[in-house]
């Protein structure tokens, strides 16, 4: 079935359960964010935000996404509604569970697990686990591998060190779009110029350039061009 929104190509949604389990998610997603091109979009209700909104929030993100990994642990029902809207949008997906003994308690939920029944599920017991399954799942991801590849060649005569600082920012450049339809690259060359690293100007278009050249953003030559996810 078509999606009536635009895919970003590095996004991926991640369908969580209650508090404890996203906050392992979000750990992970801060340290995938140094070895990593993917963004990881997780939607949450702040409290005040209606449920009819929140489920429009959540299946805009759903079909923006390249590809979505659900947690199916105590068999939470937004979870199960969320992995079959994926399902019938055709959106690629897989499913984990926390298989620690605290996460296997009853839950009033738990039979909705029924409709995953049958489902390929990864497994993890450890926060450390969960971020491998998450590290090797981007490596396969059809982005991580043109971000890889962006940074094989033209470094032959390049100063030492030169391809792992690039790729270091290449990085945070994609980072600075995380959760963003576009930014000015003024804005983006501003933000990391402030970088702990220290990079300059220079370093950080030809990072750009080479990113819009090997098809990973769409850019413009001038600071006010919009950069944008390609």
């Amino acid at each position: 079935m078509s999606r009536a929104v635009a895919v970003v190509a590095n996004q991926v949604f991640l369908g969580l359960p209650w508090r404890i389990i996203r906050r392992k998610y979000e750990k992970c997603r801060t340290k995938l964010k140094f070895v990593s091109p993917l963004s990881y979009a997780i939607v949450g209700s702040s409290g005040r935000q209606r449920a009819e909104d929140l489920l429009e929030v959540i299946k805009k993100r759903l079909l923006s996404s390249s590809y979505a990994i659900f947690d199916a642990t105590g068999g939470n029902a937004n979870v199960a509604l969320e992995y079959g809207f994926a399902e019938a949008k055709g959106i690629d997906r897989a499913l984990y569970l926390y298989t620690h003994a605290a996460a296997k308690k009853p839950s009033k939920d738990s039979p909705i697990i029924a409709d995953l029944a049958g489902k390929r599920r990864n497994h993890y017991k450890r926060q450390d686990q969960l971020l491998q399954l998450l590290q090797a799942n981007s490596k396969a991801h059809p982005y991580t591998r043109r971000f890889e590849r962006a940074f094989d060649t033209g470094y032959e005569r390049a100063e030492r060190g030169r391809k792992r600082r690039d790729k270091a920012l290449g990085l945070k450049i994609i980072h600075v779009l995380d959760g963003k339809e576009a930014v000015r690259r003024g804005e983006i060359v501003k933000a990391l110029l402030r970088d702990p690293a220290k990079y300059d100007r220079d370093e950080i278009d030809a990072v750009i350039d080479r990113l819009r050249a090997k098809r990973l953003l769409a850019a413009g030559k001038t600071s006010r061009s919009r950069v944008a996810i390609r």
